[in-house]
């Protein structure tokens, strides 16, 4: 019996080493992949040159008085009787505020002397 028992162990061990064998290839294969693949990425790294995209101030400059003149051609302007009539009106209001304002100060101003007087 003892003898079997060699036998059987003699061959479950060549099949862990055999397994084992398979398990390392792997991961050689596998590692060799991977560095394969890193290599053609840093080669496709270097093909691509990196470029400043920001073009100089008066480039930039340029560009953007260009397009407020085209954006200044899209506004509805007011006519000038349209803009005299709202400047009337802002102006009126602006009046009015201001006798409000004036006559309030002068009430409470009047009616501080009052009190502080006495």
């Amino acid at each position: 019996m003892a003898a079997k028992n060699k036998k059987k162990s003699n061959s479950t061990s060549k099949k862990q080493s055999a397994s084992k064998k398979q398990v390392a290839e792997k991961k050689t294969t596998t590692v060799q992949n991977t560095k394969i693949k890193s290599d053609d990425t840093k080669s496709q790294k270097k093909k691509a040159p990196v470029k400043n995209s920001k073009p100089n101030i008066f480039v930039r400059l340029a560009r953007f008085i260009k397009s407020v003149k085209s954006e200044l051609k899209k506004v509805s302007w007011l006519s000038r009787e349209d803009l005299m009539k709202n400047t009337s009106v802002v102006a009126g209001i602006v009046a009015i505020t201001t006798l409000l304002c004036w006559i309030a100060d002068s009430g409470l101003g009047a009616l501080a002397t009052l009190l502080i007087d006495k």
